[in-house]
């Protein structure tokens, strides 16, 4: 191996790793805007798009704490009547294992409340629905095109 070879190698890595570095990045920048846009929508009563920008923070539980992300799911899935959603979410929550005995029971016993109510299952909805204020990799790439052009 020559050392021009060698030196265009290390320079790939030490690219592959900035890039790294980047993408972590966005990934921050990305879970907060969800979480904060799952929140604003959640409050103006929308709650069917609340639901939608909160699921995806499930794929972001390195950033934010999944305390926060699985009772955000259960919360909208809830009043979106997505008691499947919710279902989902309470048994994410009880799985955790960084929380407390005390705290688990809470949720086993607000689960318990729930889903004797109200059948752990998704309503039928029409594709419309399905596809309304759904988080696609175009909105996430949109959103950083646009944090790009504020610190521009």
């Amino acid at each position: 191996m020559t050392m021009a070879t060698l030196d265009g190698l290390m320079q790939g890595d030490a690219a592959a790793d900035d890039n790294k570095i980047l993408n972590n990045a966005w990934r921050g920048v990305e879970a907060m805007e969800l979480y904060i846009k799952a929140h604003e929508k959640l409050y103006a009563g929308q709650v069917d798009a609340a639901m939608k920008f909160a699921q995806p923070l499930e794929n972001y539980d390195d950033i934010l704490d999944p305390v926060d992300i699985f009772s955000l799911i259960a919360l909208t899935g809830f009043h979106n009547q997505m008691y499947g959603v919710c279902s989902n979410a309470f048994m994410r929550l009880e799985q955790l294992t960084d929380i407390s005995q005390e705290r688990r029971d809470q949720y086993q016993d607000l689960a318990f409340k729930i889903f004797t109510k109200f059948k752990p299952k998704n309503p039928a909805i029409g594709h419309d629905q399905q596809t309304k204020d759904v988080v696609t990799p175009e909105y996430l790439r949109e959103l950083r095109k646009t944090y790009i052009r504020k610190c521009t």
